[in-house]
């Protein structure tokens, strides 16, 4: 596929075929997350990828950080059950890590450099028949979470993506640029 048309044609995917992603494709997924514009190419992220029994524990995370994070509302269960099947039913899921500098400034400018990286992976993905979905959010910040991923102290997770051969591919309409871009001459 040419860039532009993986550009316009890729979409975040929800449902998966259930089919296995052979690591080796993975790794060629992964390739091209560095070729993105970070401050002085220091790299600020790496990556956990976890498949088989190692997604299922961190299935299983998921579903505690929900219970806990929801605990008393009636739909806490319902909630937990479903973020962990959303991570079991992907054939992988990645975790971003973003190294955190001391200097706020250069700690947004390499956020920025994760995001992109990310962004790489899913469209590397797209381009190989793959699709993926970004998650964010509270999981990010559950101490046993962390514990899996083996943070240290000056790092935090950026993503998780979930990845999997599409089941279906949803249409999507987007605004015409025209309608959110400002000339000024």
């Amino acid at each position: 596929m040419e860039l532009r048309e993986v550009l316009k044609a890729r979409r975040s995917i929800r449902q998966y075929t259930g089919e296995a992603i052979p690591e080796d494709t993975i790794r060629d997924i992964l390739s091209y997350a560095p070729w993105v514009p970070n401050h002085h190419v220091s790299e600020p992220w790496r990556f956990v990828v976890a498949q088989g029994p190692s997604l299922e524990e961190l299935a299983d995370l998921r579903h505690q950080a929900v219970l806990r994070r929801r605990a008393g509302e009636d739909s806490a269960q319902a909630r937990a059950d479903k973020a962990r099947q959303e991570f079991l039913d992907a054939s992988a899921v990645i975790a971003v890590i973003q190294r955190l500098d001391e200097n706020s400034s250069r700690r947004q400018e390499d956020y920025a450099s994760v995001a992109m990286a990310t962004y790489n992976i899913i469209l590397a993905a797209w381009d190989a028949g793959i699709g993926a979905f970004w998650n964010t959010g509270p999981l990010m910040q559950d101490a046993d979470v962390r514990a899996w991923l083996d943070l240290r102290e000056d790092e935090q997770p950026a993503a998780f993506l979930r990845l999997g051969y599409p089941k279906a591919v949803p249409v999507q309409r987007r605004t015409p640029i025209d309608e959110r871009v400002q000339w000024r001459r």
